[in-house]
């Protein structure tokens, strides 16, 4: 099969997918929402900020060395596999001694109890995620597509039945495990069946992968920051109770990117990493992705603020109503770094994630400034600050990463902004 049908069959298996995952997260956040407290969901924002943020350093950037590095050995493999079991164990070993100081910090004893519990998915991603990276890398998306649907669908049954059962914020935590559990529990079987797994563990045959990935985590943790901040110094600035409205806000302006972004990065990374060789068909493919995030997003985003009034009290009840103007602000915020998350599959293809990692450490310099400045005034100046600086950084952000890769001018890479239909069209019916 041919690069141009296999990537045909990844958007649409991918777009389905994503689909399906985010209405089942549309329809777990609005049930919840008539079961639980705003407390409930700022405590799970925090939860999962924390394990989000470990998540990175197990990984080691080894996904995106996999997805760049075209020929690996079983044996090379199987010592990439088992570096991430054991990194697994000691980030759930950390933050589960860590939770007792978090939960002093916040000054919210649950996250006590919360926070090692929830840790339990780290190592139950660790069974699965290079099981899922090599279907990816082979562009097996049918497969990784109802893997997740399979996975959330289950989970969303587990929440709302613990949510009624009146678990209170234990619902969205073990709704968030089993989820896990049965995912990574498919692609870890499989994997077993179809490629096997050779106990072997030599430092040496990671060591190249490492190279490439411990820059890529260093710019995943940056931009990890960069994009949930706001969560962490929130919670501590207002407390629990305007967390949970303004993740709320956040969630809901998240979804139009959560939906059209995966389907775009999922394909993106493995076509590009194919084409990284040949400048000109690179440069072209990725200025195709950026139009197709622009054009797809726009309207995504356009429709979610003019509708944001009437969705925030069809999805989660009249008394989060006073989230709208959040929801508002953050989907122009959104919709510019949608735009912006193609230039992570250049990164990724092209094997530069120093140029990720040098560019995430320069723009962690001002979003921590924003959102300080804006938490001394009100919520929503948070939001106006976290969209002033992305305008900001714009430029900058060509100028470090795309220009050097692809030598695209800025001009072209605006261009690419304006929502274009028919050239998109056009432009998939040329590949």
């Amino acid at each position: 099969m041919s690069l141009k049908s296999k990537t045909i069959i990844g958007v649409k298996w991918t777009t389905l997918s994503t689909i399906v995952i985010a209405l089942v997260g549309i329809i777990k956040i609005s049930v919840l929402a008539r079961f639980l407290d705003a407390a409930d969901f700022g405590l799970m924002a925090l939860v999962t900020f924390l394990l989000g943020f470990m998540d990175l350093f197990m990984d080691m950037g080894l996904t995106s060395a996999i997805l760049h590095r075209q020929e690996i050995s079983k044996n090379e493999y199987a010592s990439l596999y088992w570096i991430n079991i054991i990194f697994s164990f000691i980030l759930f070993a950390v933050i589960s001694l860590s939770s007792p100081l978090i939960g002093a910090f916040y000054n919210e004893s649950q996250l006590l109890v919360l926070i090692p519990i929830m840790a339990i998915s780290i190592m139950l991603s660790a069974l699965g995620r290079q099981f899922k990276t090599i279907e990816q890398k082979q562009l097996n998306f049918k497969y990784i597509a109802i893997t997740n649907i399979v996975g959330a669908a289950i989970g969303l049954i587990v929440s709302i039945v613990a949510a009624m059962k009146g678990f209170g914020v234990y619902a969205l935590v073990y709704g968030a495990l089993v989820q896990y559990a049965i995912s990574n529990g498919i692609y870890f079987v499989n994997g077993l069946r179809v490629s096997g797994l050779i106990f072997r563990f030599k430092y040496l045959e990671i060591k190249p992968f490492l190279k490439i990935g411990l820059f890529q985590v260093g710019g995943q943790v940056a931009n990890y920051f960069n994009r949930d901040l706001d969560i962490l110094l929130i919670g501590k600035f207002f407390g629990s109770e305007i967390l949970g409205g303004y993740s709320l806000a956040k969630q809901l302006a998240q979804r139009p990117m959560q939906i059209t972004n995966p389907i775009i990065s999922n394909v993106a990374s493995p076509v590009l990493a194919i084409l990284q060789k040949d400048k000109e068909h690179l440069k072209d493919k990725f200025l195709i992705f950026v139009n197709m995030a622009a054009t797809i997003n726009f309207v995504a985003y356009a429709l979610l603020a003019i509708m944001a009034y009437p969705l925030v009290s069809i999805l989660y009840g009249k008394e989060y109503l006073d989230i709208v103007v959040l929801v508002q602000i953050l989907s122009i915020y959104m919709f510019l770094r949608s735009v912006g998350n193609p230039v992570g599959s250049l990164l990724t293809a092209t094997g530069r994630t120093d140029l990720d990692f040098n560019w995430n450490l320069f723009s962690l310099f001002f979003f921590p400034i924003a959102i300080y400045i804006g938490a001394q005034y009100s919520i929503e100046i948070v939001a106006l600050s976290l969209l002033t600086t992305s305008l900001f950084l714009l430029y900058p952000s060509w100028r470090l990463l795309i220009f050097k890769l692809c030598n695209i001018s800025f001009l072209e890479y605006l261009d690419c902004f304006i929502p274009r239909w028919r050239r998109v069209i056009l432009l998939l019916k040329s590949y």
